[in-house]
């Protein structure tokens, strides 16, 4: 069966890219041969903690009981006054007209205020004011075809402050103004469901223990920290990981422009259904010890330099001339590790760290729009799993991260710029549309942790990678099982469109991949599925056309190719032992060749590399099948 594969198009609907990160160079390629590993088969990483977490937060996510009760009999009126109107007995209190606020001024109230219409202003203090004890119990109900307005200013002081637990329902709308801190704070919980929001905050847009919200639209749009914001005071309190610090969002329509992180918890995200258009803008610093003790900044932070009014990150081992790094984090979707601080019997403090393998983000559909300049999508030492969803990811660091396992099963991901495209300790991806562009590597699979045995493992999907470093770099080892993965790598340097410190496993798929000839790793002989690697000393100019014909004229696959190479890797399962085919550039025939083992290399190499035959020759020597030529 031929198959024709197309830059966007691809008979067989490919078009998938990858980039992995972590190209070891080598001085003199000879000194390399052999040196790509075994070629171990990689296994699957179990990801049960991930489901039980995701299972337990989707359990809190239905908000059908907190359906808006709007009815005004039974409640209390209060007459508009440009005083704070003080609440000190439980109940329903109707809000319609101007005020100077509200306060709460007895303990452990549960009170349900309907707004109609209403507009809080306090110049100097908090607007809506619900903070004498943790037990308290508040609801605000926005009737339907209604705006309301809460506004503040003062000293450190959030616009609404609830120190328990805080429900924003029904259809109306309600827009918050803290031009001195937050604009929702709550101390526990947070659910909003149907409402409208929005909001503007010199600090976070909405923070609580945990935020959840349903068919609701949530717009900030600004906020000199986080859009939301989920934490944990204290992880030694909780009976579960999940009872705080998690965000789930179902449904919600929500945008955002901060210059923090869009959506930040300190446990999960879960996401199901809804838009997020989420745009985080960074402050950048000079590298100076001033700003390294000001911001609490570490020398290995600043990994950017400035081009006109841009930044662009580089290499750990590039930080040459002036350096800059992020003021503080603005990361599109994160989740970070649980800080807290404990005692000992003589009150010494020490701060913790809580380090979890559940720690995760699981998006299992929603339309994305997320221009960050930090990260779009990390896990801090957790996962990141995507399930479904479209899309599109523009950011000066890395796509979508996490410090373990990033897994896609589904989606239509275009990541249109990165540092880094895809990354995880492990990277997993069964099914689904990617499209990477990065400035360094497209897909990298690698850990700090020593536990972590790194891998890439492609077994569906359409994967398609346009990165300047390598284009899928394993610190372990690389398996492609199926799916269509098109890789178009560097064309300068030492980096390669495959590379794996331990080795390349083809089993099934269809692979294209090109590079220059700075460093080319050949897959493993352990590979079941027939692999050709092609050199060509001139080079092979952006824009050419490759195809593989058969040995009756057939086009078995032809591929535009986008940018300048030399090298040419290639599997499909239409190669079979003992037939001869023919690799054409445009209409001129580049090399032929007949499939005898797993692995045929043919081309040349030219003067800096061992053992090269021109086009059409048999076997070029480049060293072994595993190794690096």
């Amino acid at each position: 069966m031929n198959k024709k594969i197309g830059i966007l198009l691809v008979i067989v609907s490919l078009l998938a890219t990858f980039a992995l990160a972590a190209c070891n160079p080598f001085t003199n390629p000879g000194d390399s041969l052999g040196g790509g590993g075994t070629g171990e088969v990689a296994t699957a990483v179990n990801d049960t903690a991930s489901s039980t977490v995701k299972a337990e937060i989707q359990a809190k996510s239905d908000l059908s009981s907190l359906a808006a009760d709007t009815s005004e009999d039974g409640a209390t009126k209060i007459e508009p006054t440009d005083d704070v109107v003080e609440i000190s007995k439980g109940g329903t209190y109707l809000f319609e007209g101007n005020y100077g606020g509200i306060k709460l001024t007895k303990k452990e109230l549960k009170v349900h205020f309907i707004f109609k219409n209403a507009n809080f202003a306090n110049s100097n203090g908090v607007a809506i004011d619900c903070q004498d004890k943790s037990d308290e119990e508040v609801i605000i109900t926005l009737v339907e075809g209604t705006t309301n307005t809460v506004t503040n200013s003062g000293d450190d002081v959030n616009a609404i402050h609830v120190k328990g637990t805080l429900v924003i329902n029904g259809k109306g709308a309600l827009n918050v103004v803290s031009n001195s801190k937050s604009a929702v704070k709550a101390k526990k919980s947070i659910s909003i469901v149907d409402a409208t929001l929005n909001l503007t905050a010199a600090n976070h847009a909405i923070t609580g223990s945990s935020i959840i919200a349903a068919d609701c639209k949530i717009n900030v749009t600004a906020a000199g920290k986080d859009g939301m914001n989920a934490e944990c005071d204290d992880y030694t309190k909780q009976d579960k990981f999940t009872d705080d610090g998690f965000v789930s969002l179902v449904n919600v329509n929500y945008t955002c422009n901060v210059a923090g992180d869009g959506i930040q918890a300190n446990t999960a995200v879960y996401i199901n259904g809804g838009t997020y258009n989420i745009k985080t803008v960074g402050d950048f610093v000079v590298k100076s010890a001033e700003n390294m003790e000001s911001y609490g900044l570490t020398a290995d932070d600043f990994r950017y330099q400035k081009s006109g009014n841009t930044y662009r990150k580089v290499a750990s081992d590039e930080t040459r001339g002036t350096l800059y790094a992020l003021s503080q984090g603005c990361k599109g979707i994160k989740v970070n590790e649980i800080e807290y601080t404990v005692k000992d019997d003589d009150g010494n403090k020490t701060d913790m760290t809580v380090y979890d393998a559940d720690y995760l983000i699981a998006i299992d559909g929603g339309t994305f729009v997320i221009d960050s300049t930090d990260d779009a999508i990390h896990a801090n030492s957790g996962n990141v799993i995507i399930g479904g969803g479209t899309y599109t990811i523009s950011t000066l660091d890395d796509g979508i991260t996490s410090d373990i396992l990033t897994k896609i099963t589904d989606g239509d991901i275009k990541i249109t710029s990165s540092y880094e495209g895809i990354e995880g300790g492990y990277v997993e991806i069964s099914g689904g549309t990617i499209d990477i562009v990065s400035t360094d590597d497209g897909i990298n699979a690698a850990s700090d942790d020593r536990n972590v045995a790194e891998h890439i493992i492609i077994s569906g999907g359409d994967v398609t990678v346009n990165a300047s470093g390598d284009g899928i770099d394993s610190n372990g080892n690389i398996l492609i099982s199926g799916g269509t993965v098109i890789v178009y790598g560097p064309t300068t340097g030492g980096d390669a469109g495959l590379d794996a410190d331990k080795g390349i496993v083809i089993t099934g798929g269809y692979v294209f991949a090109t590079s220059t000839l700075g460093m080319v790793e050949t897959p493993s002989t352990n590979s079941t599925q027939y692999v050709v690697s092609y050199a060509y000393q001139s080079t092979i100019t952006a824009g050419s056309v490759i195809s593989l014909l058969d040995s009756k004229g057939n086009t078995i696959f032809s591929v535009d190719i986008l940018k300048n190479c030399q090298s040419i890797i290639f599997s499909t399962p239409d190669l079979v032992k003992g037939n001869k085919y023919s690799l054409y550039g445009g209409s001129t025939q580049l090399t032929s060749f007949t499939v005898s083992t797993i692995i045929t290399t043919i081309g040349s190499a030219g003067n800096n590399f061992p053992g090269g035959m021109g086009p059409g020759g048999g076997s070029g020597g480049f060293g072994g099948p595993g190794g690096r030529r």
